[in-house]
């Protein structure tokens, strides 16, 4: 599998279905970003990692809503990428690595602080 059609593929899933969730009535599934896209070697499976503007009140909801429209997004995305022969089979992930990292920069900017008032 050439890591170019690969690449290729996984954008044209963010792509698709960035555009996609925009499009629904849902407001909660128009505040979702899609942070990036990850497909198996074989092109079957596509994991579509995404996070949510609000996601400290609504993240429950945006997770129930996501798994609710799974289905519907995986044909929509076979009916707009109809020009590969096997669309993937996606699975929706909650993308903790945006969390994590303000966890770390709340962490720093602490640390900061002290080192601040320890030099006053």
């Amino acid at each position: 599998m050439s890591e170019l059609r690969k690449s290729r593929v996984q954008s044209a899933i963010e792509r698709e279905v960035s555009n996609y969730l925009r499009t629904l009535d849902n407001p909660l599934l128009r505040e979702i970003l899609v942070t990036h896209v990850e497909v198996s070697n074989d092109l079957h499976y596509a994991k579509i990692f995404y996070t949510v503007f609000d996601r400290e009140n609504k993240l429950t909801e945006v997770m129930n809503s996501v798994s609710k429209v799974s289905r519907k997004i995986q044909r929509d995305l076979a009916f707009r990428l109809k020009d590969m022969r096997k669309v993937p089979l996606v699975s929706f992930h909650f993308d903790l690595s945006i969390q994590k990292g303000d966890r770390v920069l709340k962490i720093l900017e602490d640390i900061q602080k002290e080192l601040n008032e320890k030099d006053e």
